[in-house]
């Protein structure tokens, strides 16, 4: 029993000190998941990432799709829309499972843990690709604000002065919204989404009242097939934005994740075959490949057109996040979470957007 009892003695520092190491190499962990030091990331309920992953998967490409529908018929589009809207749901579920494995919250973070000596610079690659490719989506989305302002003005883009006012008067508008979080984020987010249902019911009512167009393909296949994919994947194509999405998750973890992408896809799904289907049935093989063309010159189809800035303003920030991501990660793994660098550089993207735009246009 002595002996015992003097083992118990001996050993018991020994589990205090193993007790304080494990402590420690935990907060040690703590600190890395947050790039190398603590800080405080704002949540996100699952009802505001759910709202702002439909939204990113709305943008204009939906103006788009009545339009490719047209040239790929009605059933073989319905059935693409969900074979794409799945595709990309299930690549944005390996993508988060990734990033909570190796605690990267982009997808140049999530490449440089690839093994062998490349992984950085296949990082760096990625984080090229990204920025160019959103930078354009951007310029787009500025131009897309600046012609619904001109309608509502009712400026006159005669003069290149008053397109740059114009211009100007677009990414002031969108930049505040930029450092919105992804809380805040989804009220912007909610109205975009509104004005979208509401454009759906305002074709399911002209659709109602006008009766469908001649020379509708209910079935066929062709080339148009081609052009709806390509068209939907510009719709769904949002992986570059969900890990910083997910970074901000109230509880986060893969299942919960999980639990948004399944709503936001299925909506998204419902809305893509919906709003499509009738608005092709509307203006059959004639329709535009921007629908808000075909919508009538009244206060409701006005209404549509001028309600497409609210819906790019509350896109604009999400995908913007995507291209700040790294730059913010980095800031925090090496300069102790001074965020000057990010914050610059959103002002900066903002500002060359609306440069881009003036020479889109």
């Amino acid at each position: 029993r002595i002996s015992r009892i003097s083992r118990n003695v001996v050993h018991s520092p020994r589990v205090t000190t193993m007790k304080d190491e494990a402590e420690t190499a935990y907060t040690r962990i703590e600190a890395q998941e947050n790039g190398g030091h603590k800080h405080d990331v704002p949540q996100a309920s699952l009802a505001a990432i759910t709202t702002n992953l439909i939204t990113a998967g709305l943008g204009t490409g939906i103006l788009s799709l009545p339009w490719a529908t047209a040239g790929a018929s009605l059933l073989p589009s319905m059935a693409m829309t969900a074979a794409v809207m799945a595709l990309n749901g299930a690549t944005v579920m390996i993508i988060v499972s990734a990033g909570e494995k190796w605690k990267a919250y982009d997808l140049g973070a999530l490449l440089g843990n690839l093994p062998g000596h490349c992984s950085q610079g296949v990082g760096y690659f990625c984080n090229t690709l990204t920025w160019v490719s959103v930078f354009l989506c951007l310029v787009g989305y500025v131009d897309v604000i600046s012609d619904a302002l001109q309608q509502l003005l009712a400026a006159d883009f005669a003069g290149s002065a008053t397109r740059a006012i114009i211009l100007t008067i677009s990414a002031i508008a969108v930049l505040p919204v930029c450092f919105f979080d992804q809380r805040l984020l989804s009220f912007s987010s909610s109205l975009g989404i509104t004005i979208n249902v509401y454009m759906f019911v305002l074709v399911a009512a002209l659709l109602a009242q006008e009766g469908a167009a001649p020379g509708i393909c209910v079935a066929g296949a062709g080339t148009g097939l081609v052009t709806l994919f390509s068209t939907l994947m510009q719709c769904g194509i949002i992986q570059m934005c969900v890990l910083p999405m997910y970074e901000e998750l109230k509880d986060r973890n893969p299942h919960r994740f999980q639990r948004a992408v399944i709503i936001a896809f299925s909506f998204l799904t419902f809305l893509f075959c919906a709003f499509s289907g009738l608005a092709y049935l509307k203006y059959g093989p004639g329709v535009r490949s921007n629908i808000t063309k075909d919508f009538p010159e009244d206060s409701l189809g006005n209404m549509a057109r001028v309600g497409m800035a609210v819906v790019v303003l509350a896109v604009y920030p999400i995908i913007l996040k995507s291209m700040t991501a790294p730059i913010q990660h980095w800031e925090e793994g090496r300069h102790s979470g001074q965020l000057w660098r990010s914050r610059l550089s959103t002002v900066v993207i903002v500002a060359a957007s609306a440069v881009g735009a003036n020479f889109a246009g």
